[in-house]
């Protein structure tokens, strides 16, 4: 898949290691004629009011992904290839963030590799950017040794990524990464439990998922909340930031939420077992987030 950055999420990406993406999104394989930003403004459709983009823009960064399991196809008539829309996620392994550039070239600006070890700096040996903190309410949790942790999912499913901010209390085999993140690779058969959580809620009547969550000086808990739906203006009357074309978020204390929901997700590529880790590329997946 492919989607356009805005150039503050690339900076976020590049120098504070934000390892999430949202919004519309396309098939890489659909657009790959469009090789200038005048050629990905019309593609990715990035004329919309207030954008930061401008077909004569010098670069226009992308970020190209493999499909992942919160992606939903998405109708739009008159849009020129297929589109689909990705929930607030944490990106998924090896993505690639690169920049094309007015003269048709491409620069490889950074990879991420998973959560364990984040973005490498294309051209800049090992140099990597700070981790992002993590949270439990974005991307996969995994159970191991009965102990909920943040993960990753790679190698087709084959191995799972455990991930802690802190060094672990006893020796468990996690080592640390360049970035300062404790990581540790194991078979997917040694986690017990591998799902990802959906919170979602009601803020001033408008539908939100929690994306995360913290306590401020005052020790009360903040979320930081991401508009679910089309109620776009409601969301633009609530005062919602808007990251781009359809996609709001803001931060409220958690106090103010109402119709609070947890579910367990379980996308079909994260069960155990050979006949549930499909290919890369495949749209075999059976949640109730996608029938891509």
């Amino acid at each position: 898949m492919q989607k356009a950055v805005t150039p503050d999420l690339s900076a976020a990406h590049l120098t504070q290691g934000y390892d999430r993406l949202g919004g519309y999104v396309v098939r890489a394989s659909d657009v790959a004629f469009a090789t200038t930003p005048a050629q990905l403004y019309e593609v990715h459709g990035l004329g919309y009011p207030g954008s930061p983009f401008h077909r004569w823009d010098e670069h226009i960064d992308v970020l190209r992904f493999w499909s992942a399991p919160q992606l939903q196809y998405r109708d739009v008539p008159g849009y020129i290839v297929p589109l689909w829309w990705l929930r607030h996620s944490r990106i998924p392994p090896q993505a690639e963030l690169v920049r094309i550039h007015r003269d048709g070239t491409s620069t490889l600006l950074a990879r991420y590799g998973d959560i364990g070890t984040g973005w490498t700096l294309a051209g800049h040996e090992g140099l990597r950017p700070p981790m992002a903190s993590l949270s439990r309410c974005v991307g996969p949790v995994a159970k191991w040794h009965g102990a909920y942790l943040e993960a990753d999912v790679v190698d087709e499913g084959r191995t799972v990524v455990l991930a802690l901010a802190n060094p672990p209390l006893a020796e468990t085999g996690f080592e640390q990464a360049p970035s300062g993140r404790w990581f540790r690779r194991v078979p997917r058969e040694a986690v017990s439990e591998l799902f990802e959580l959906d919170l979602t809620a009601r803020w001033n009547g408008l539908a939100v998922r929690v994306v995360d969550q913290w306590q401020d000086a005052q020790r009360y808990v903040v979320a930081r909340i991401s508009h679910l739906g089309d109620d776009l203006q409601r969301a633009e009357r609530l005062g919602l930031f808007r990251i781009e074309a359809g996609l709001y978020e803001t931060e409220v204390y958690a106090a103010e939420l109402t119709d609070l929901t947890t579910n367990q997700v379980v996308p079909a590529t994260w069960s155990p077992g050979p006949a549930a880790t499909p290919g890369r590329g495949t749209h075999a997946l059976t949640d109730r987030w996608v029938q891509a």
